[in-house]
């Protein structure tokens, strides 16, 4: 699968119904039982985080940590064979008559290069998990998604009842339902 979630792309999806909210509330009641009826959801897409919307559609826990980790371990690492080479093997110099070997003044340089590495890391990771990177097409729904509109997605296959799916996001007063078919958006 690699570090960009392909399955979460909009691009090669043969039919979607995409249903828009305004309210928060209304929108976690209707992804409820959603999925409470047995529907697959595809995504939720929202502008702001909403408070246990990843537990209801089943998201993973985030790799987040696992890459942080990854990332100041790398900077650790340079950093202390920067030091060491600069200041033991390339360049040996007595400063106080301090020994060659590790000494504690190594310590807020080893700290700061680790902190260093994984910010610059974790940021490079986020632009590209996120596609965010140049040149990569924005993959919008809706240009409200990103300002004060929440979405949600339905993947239908060819078992799937689209009527229920459709009288369930009724129930719950969207601002409208539309759907998505080969990259073309139709109101419902």
């Amino acid at each position: 699968m690699g570090i960009l979630d392909k399955n979460l792309s909009l691009r090669n999806r043969n039919k979607m119904l995409v249903g828009v909210w305004e309210d928060e509330d209304s929108l976690v009641a209707a992804t409820s039982e959603l999925v409470h009826n047995g529907v697959k959801i595809h995504d939720v897409y929202t502008p702001y985080p909403v408070h246990g919307l990843d537990r209801i559609i089943g998201v993973r826990r985030s790799k987040l940590a696992r890459v942080a980790f990854f990332c100041a371990m790398t900077g650790f690492t340079l950093v202390t064979t920067m030091i060491w080479y600069m200041y033991v093997h390339d360049w040996p110099m007595n400063i106080g008559n301090k020994p060659v070997r590790f000494t504690p003044s190594w310590a807020p340089v080893m700290f700061e290069g680790t902190v260093l590495c994984t910010a610059f890391g974790m940021a490079f990771f986020f632009f590209w998990r996120n596609r965010l990177v140049h040149g990569i097409k924005n993959e919008l729904l809706d240009d409200r998604q990103t300002d004060d509109r929440s979405i949600i997605t339905v993947e239908l296959t060819d078992n799937t009842d689209q009527n229920s799916i459709l009288e369930t996001m009724k129930k719950h007063n969207p601002v409208e339902l539309r759907e998505f078919h080969n990259g073309v958006q139709t109101t419902i």
